[in-house]
């Protein structure tokens, strides 16, 4: 995606999200709304789709496969995988909301994709799932797992010989900005104690090899993508709208009250401080992962 095209996907509304459930409790999702939870996730897809597709491509996914996608969510990783297979191939999405999946079963009939479909089933058991898949894959869902070394070994049972293991996740503990001003550096903290009160793991992306080890396959190849502007000003909303999104969970959490955050200047108090200082900022990075089982 080109600057230009991230600066307009973030004025129509994008929000760095990444909700989830919480390791403890799993029907507690960090962002409260489930219904705007989906409309965050649908717009995310515009800036991380292109990021996920060179991985894919990278992976050798290729037509054909029969591909297995954990915590599908609003389902565009799903959609973007079917896109890859093609129709002689498939795709199955295991998402825990019965909610989410209905709306993302609707959102690839809208799409006429007739080799995608979702189901309902926990994503750390993969109860009820049977094997023979040629990938299994996955984007920002291994952060909110309990065990994700547990999970991804679990998945490789269902893989065929050879099959094909890709994740990406994130690492949120990075700068956000350059420079990272006090109000950047308070924003950071607040948004990392709430991951961390609510079990979720924040710089997963960093541990994917080391998982992917410890489940016992093949250290994977790595890479790493994100998008930085300096006169990208806009990312500023973006980061405002997570935040803002998140209050609830802050709240209930004991990490700062609505009245401390000021959310309704929030975005502007974030943009000034980007624009007093000729900063840039920029956007999470996402670390892909790959590797095959053995024969």
């Amino acid at each position: 995606m080109s600057l230009a095209n991230l600066n307009r996907a973030i004025k129509n509304g994008l929000a760095f999200n990444f909700s989830g459930e919480t390791a403890a409790e799993r029907s507690d999702y960090i962002f409260a709304d489930r219904e705007e939870e989906q409309q965050r996730l649908e717009r995310q897809a515009k800036l991380f789709d292109p990021l996920t597709e060179r991985l894919f491509q990278a992976a050798g996914l290729r037509p054909g496969m029969r591909v297995l996608d954990l915590g599908s969510g609003a389902g565009d990783v799903a959609m973007l995988a079917a896109w890859l297979v093609g129709f002689d191939g498939c795709v199955i999405g295991v998402e825990r909301d019965p909610a989410a999946v209905v709306a993302a079963t609707a959102r690839v009939k809208r799409a006429k994709l007739s080799n995608v479909r979702f189901v309902q089933g926990d994503v750390q058991t993969l109860y009820g799932i049977e094997g023979g898949f040629d990938a299994v894959i996955g984007r920002l869902v291994l952060m909110y797992l309990p065990d994700p070394v547990a999970a991804l070994a679990r998945a490789t049972e269902l893989l065929r010989p050879g099959g094909l293991v890709c994740f990406q996740e994130g690492d949120l503990a990075y700068d956000w900005a350059a420079p990272m001003t006090p109000l950047w550096t308070r924003m950071r903290a607040l948004y990392l104690e709430t991951l961390n009160r609510a079990r979720v793991a924040p710089r997963m992306g960093l541990s994917l090899y080391s998982s992917f080890v410890a489940a016992g396959l093949p250290g994977p190849e790595l890479q790493l993508e994100c998008a930085v502007g300096g006169d990208a000003s806009d990312f500023a909303w973006g980061f405002a709208n997570v935040l803002i999104g998140v209050l609830p969970l802050m709240e209930r959490l004991g990490v700062v009250t609505a009245a401390d955050l000021e959310p309704d200047t929030l975005a502007e108090r974030l943009l000034g401080d980007v624009l007093a200082t000729d900063g840039i900022v920029i956007s999470p990075p996402l670390v892909g992962a790959w590797t095959h089982m053995r024969a």
